[in-house]
């Protein structure tokens, strides 16, 4: 299996009540953990022991701020009003063959402007519920 170019891996999220693609990405990543549960007893001579307890997972992207907007991708303005109220999405990550999906919180929005470079945003969605993996 040749490896993938990350060109190709995509994040998407629920804009316009479809999912899209965020727009102009310039990054996009994701994170799954699970928490552990202690379960040190006195016949553990002396080491911890743990069992595994909740799951939890995250997306995030980074990409470029364009004011019009890109039909058929979700822009930052749309981002951010989701963050605002709050809403939950419909989120994927990934490309044909290996996707990954659940729905989502934007938990964290923000723009970068610096003098003469191109203005960017990030975003991070936190999971609300199982993370599906599909081929």
């Amino acid at each position: 299996m040749p490896i993938e170019n990350a060109t190709n891996v995509v994040l998407s999220v629920t804009s316009g009540g479809s999912l899209q693609p965020i727009a102009h990405c310039t990054s996009a990543s994701i994170s799954v953990s699970l928490d552990l549960r202690d379960s040190t007893t006195k016949s553990s001579a002396g080491w911890q022991a743990n069992l595994g307890g909740l799951k939890s997972w995250e997306m995030s992207g980074d990409g470029f701020v364009e004011i019009a907007g890109v039909a058929g991708h979700a822009d930052s303005e749309e981002l951010f009003t989701t963050l605002v109220a709050g809403d939950a999405v419909q989120c994927t990550f990934g490309l044909s063959g290996m996707l990954y999906d659940g729905t989502a919180i934007i938990t964290s929005f923000s723009i970068d402007a610096g003098v003469e470079e191109n203005a960017t945003y990030s975003i991070s969605l936190t999971g609300t519920g199982d993370l599906a993996q599909n081929a």
